[in-house]
């Protein structure tokens, strides 16, 4: 036996990680895939490596940190070059996701967030997917408000990731997040409530 997995997922924008903190409040474990990915970027790590012999020494500040924006435009403008950097990344997300796994033990929720779930192995470990979502003037407005996102970024971010419609066929539940937080709160109370009369959190 081992932790129950439930993968947490949806769009940029959506408010996956605010769903996220309130689960780790429940007492779920929480990895970030976004937040592993930024560990696999360091300096000294496998992943930054690979990255700077793949997309060269520019995309290295003095420091020798990657340029994460620097990045982000390379890969959000070309395909090909998005595949590239998911396919160096990917594997050693799920590498660590694993290993967490691996480490917890029974009546444990470990919660995996990550914009790529539904495309990645990772769902093979999921005993239930949440996808959070919203309408998209909702997500257009909150990447231009909380992230500084130009139109015009924001809608390329959005159009490199699965669209509303594989998003709900592959959740086992959606929230809904158009709202405030207030209402997200109780949206989440009532599908942990749900999740934990099915045993797996008992």
């Amino acid at each position: 036996m081992s932790a129950f997995v439930l993968g947490l997922t949806g769009p940029i924008g959506a408010g996956k990680s605010t769903v996220a903190s309130l689960l780790r409040a429940k007492g779920a474990v929480v990895l970030d895939a976004d937040g592993l990915v930024r560990a696999e970027q360091l300096p000294g790590t496998p992943g930054h490596a690979a990255i700077v012999a793949a997309f060269g020494p520019g995309i290295v500040g003095e420091d020798r940190a990657i340029d994460r924006a620097k990045l982000a435009a390379i890969a959000f403008a070309d395909p090909a070059a998005l595949a590239r950097l998911e396919a160096i990344l990917h594997p050693l997300v799920r590498a660590r996701v694993q290993a967490a796994h691996a480490a917890l033990g029974d009546n444990t929720v470990l919660v995996v967030e990550a914009i790529k779930l539904l495309e990645s192995p990772l769902k093979l470990l999921c005993g239930t997917v949440w996808v959070v979502t919203a309408s998209r003037a909702v997500l257009l407005e909150r990447l231009a408000r909380e992230r500084g996102m130009a139109a015009g970024e924001a809608v390329a971010r959005l159009a490199a990731q699965a669209d509303d419609a594989m998003f709900r066929a592959q959740a086992d539940l959606v929230i809904e997040n158009d709202g405030d937080r207030a209402a997200l709160a109780r949206a989440v109370d009532r599908a942990w409530a749900a999740l934990a009369s099915s045993s797996p959190i008992r």
